[in-house]
Formats: C-alpha cells, structure tokens, sequence
C-alpha cells in the first residue's frame, strides 16, 4: 500500500461539493454532499446511545440498501427533534434525490452540531440548487472543512493498494474533537474507495477495522448522539473475492481510519497531550479493554497528563476499579521506558528524564497487569482549561 497526498478527491468514481447554508453561523461551508458516479454498497456503525439522532434512525433504515450519496450537515445535530426531526430528514434527502435523478432510499443522512434545535428546512432547502450543481471531483477536498464543528483542522487520509489485476484507492475523512467516547462508531467518518467488495465482506473488514481504530481512542468519556462511520464500495459483477486482496483491502482500510483517528485525537477540544495508553499481559481482552479504557477517560488522569504531573498512583488506581482482573503484585507502570511501579513496588526514576517525557507532546503510559498475554490500545488527550472553556459555552 502507498499513502496518498490529499483525500477524497483521490478516488475515482465520486463527486463532492460543499455549501454557505449558514445552519447556524454565517460565513462558513456547513452543508456538503459526496455522491457516487453509480449506485454504491455500503456499511454503517452508528452510536450505540439510546438518544439517537434523526439522521441516524434514517441511515439505519437504509444502509442495506444500495447508495448513491450521503447528505452532511454541520453545527445542527438534528438531535432530540422529534417526529419534526426525521420528517426533515426524509424531507431534505427525498429533494436532493430528486436533483439526482435517484430514489431517496438511495441517500443517506449525516448530522452533527448541537442537540435540541430543529433544521432550518427552508434554507437548506434553497442551498440545494447550488449543492448538486457544485459537484465535482476536485470538490472533495471541500468535505473535511465542511463538516467540522469545534474542529481546528480539517482531516483527511488516502491511500493506494494493488489486488492481482489492479490497484484501488481508498480515501476518508472526520470529523471530531469532543464528545468522544465512541461504541461501535465515532463521531463522524466517511470512507469511500473504488474496490468493489461484495456486501457482506464490507461490513465485516469495516466492523474489524473501526473495532481496532476509531473505537480505540476516547477524548472525554461522553458518547455523541450523532456517531455515525460509513463506507461505500461500487456495485460490481466483478467484485474483490481472493483472500489475499481482500486482506490488502482490509489492511489500507485500517490504515486509513487508524490515521484518522491519531488526528481525532489530536484535535481534541483544548488538547496539549496525545496518549497512547497500552496495555499488556492482561488476564483477557475484556480486561486489557476495560483497564485502557479506564485510565483514558480518568478525568484524575487526564488532569495529571496536563499538567505534567507524573502521579502514577491515579493510573493504578483507575486500573483497579477497570472491573479487570487485577493484582497489586504484579501490577507494572511504565511512562515510556522510565519504570514507575515495578510489581506493585514503586521504582525509583531520573526526576529530570521524567519532567522530559512528560513535557513532550506525545506520551506512552505502558501498563504491564502480569496476569495473562493479552493486550489493548487507547488514544486519549489530556483534560486542560481550555476544554472546560469551549464546552461551557458551546450552546451560547
């Protein structure tokens, strides 16, 4: 495989374009669209919140079908709206279907932005006319700015492989830096490629691959209402079935979304710290799973990572109440290679080695259990002032 300079725009066979709608702001791109040039399969992971978003109800009931195009909103959520919410929903998808010459079962919906507030109908109506005659191919590098929130970059990967008989490309983008905690999804992320996998085997590599990627990394412990992960695939008589390039696929797929999850998480809302939290030698997955998950979100921890305050303690801690099997005496802390907690026993370290990996921008805590072989990885940042900053005046 070969990473690719750009994005979306790298992949043959879809066209982009992004709109002014002022949903809620004026003066920014809010309101985008990526349509396939024909009818596409796709494969879906949405949040697992039982408060869930309009447009995730409308992708659920759709996602088996064959797709031409995902409508997406920004800084609107079109979340706890209602019946009015879904209705617009329906409403929206069912004209641009229309200015496609499609069905509106072949449209998805995606949104994100805050919760409780209705759609402007009319005026995202009225950018219609203006979206589908935008479209382009060169437009896709429009999409990752046209669907952040509080993001403060745009986010994109690509990237080739070669099968057999030829080479493909795979692009995503996303969009995301609070509210994360994701469960079978994340935030926002859309996958489109030109290798034509049957149906069955792109929910299963994509499931795989987010399980492995955009569900391993955890900003603030709150899952969005909105979490929404698709990829489209061309339907095709001539579809990808040998093992060895379906894996090809499966491997440029991961590194695509592993790619795009590190910028999530270095995004993150008022973010210093990226942190790699891995676990080994825990009693079972589950509990390498539970224990990574448990120190990324401590808030205890976080705070620690801001302020570069090497107070393993809290990790150990957070360890223990994970619901993982764990033992004190077997119990290892490292940040980086600088041994903290050496089998329940606390280490001695250089002060100044430590200040100099704690200062970095990146950081590894290394978190040995000793009660069995198996191991996890959390991405997580740290908590600063700033953070608590921007969502305590997000809605005003």
């Amino acid at each position: 495989m070969k990473l690719l300079k750009g994005g979306l725009e790298n992949v043959p066979g879809y066209s982009f374009s992004a709109v002014e709608c002022g949903i809620r702001y004026r003066d920014r791109l809010d309101y985008s669209i990526i349509v396939a040039d024909g009818l596409c399969h796709a494969a879906g992971l949405f949040t697992t919140n039982r408060i869930f978003a309009a447009p995730v109800r409308l992708c659920r009931e759709r996602i088996g079908g064959r797709i031409k195009g995902i409508l997406i909103n920004a800084t609107n959520a079109n979340a706890c709206t209602g019946d009015e919410g879904y209705r617009n929903a329906v409403t929206l998808t069912r004209d641009i279907a229309e200015k496609l010459e499609t069905e509106p079962e072949n449209i998805l919906m995606a949104s994100t932005g805050i919760i409780g507030r209705q759609l402007p109908l009319e005026k995202m109506m009225a950018s219609h006319n203006k979206l589908v005659d935008g479209l382009s191919r060169k437009n896709g590098t429009m999409i990752p700015k046209a669907i952040m929130t509080t993001d403060t970059v745009p986010k994109s990967v690509s990237a080739s492989f070669k099968t057999r008989t030829r080479e493909y490309v795979i692009a995503g983008t996303a969009k995301g830096s609070g509210m994360i905690a994701p469960d079978m999804a994340t935030l926002l992320a859309f996958i489109i490629t030109d290798a034509p996998l049957s149906p069955e085997d792109l929910y299963v590599i994509f499931r795989r691959a987010v399980s492995k990627t955009l569900n391993s990394i955890t900003i603030d412990g709150d899952m969005s209402t909105n979490d929404t992960a698709i990829v489209l695939s061309p339907v095709s008589l001539d579809i990808i079935e040998d093992a060895a390039d379906l894996q090809k696929f499966e491997e440029t797929l991961e590194l695509i979304l592993g790619g795009l999850a590190g910028m999530l998480v270095k995004d993150a809302e008022g973010g210093t710290k990226f942190v790699r939290i891995h676990v080994k030698n825990a009693a079972s997955d589950d509990d390498a799973k539970r224990i990574a998950r448990a120190v990324a979100e401590s808030l205890l921890v976080k705070t620690a990572f801001f302020g570069n305050d090497p107070n393993w303690g809290r990790i150990a801690a957070a360890a223990g109440y994970s619901g993982a099997e764990v033992s004190e005496d077997r119990l290892s802390i490292y940040y980086g290679d600088i041994p903290l907690l050496l089998k329940g026993t606390p280490a001695e370290t250089d002060p100044e080695k430590l200040k100099s990996v704690l200062g970095g921008r990146e950081l590894t805590v290394n978190i040995d259990v000793g009660m069995g072989e198996y191991e996890a990885v959390m991405m997580t940042s740290d908590i600063s002032v700033d953070y608590v900053k921007i969502n305590s005046e997000y809605a005003t």
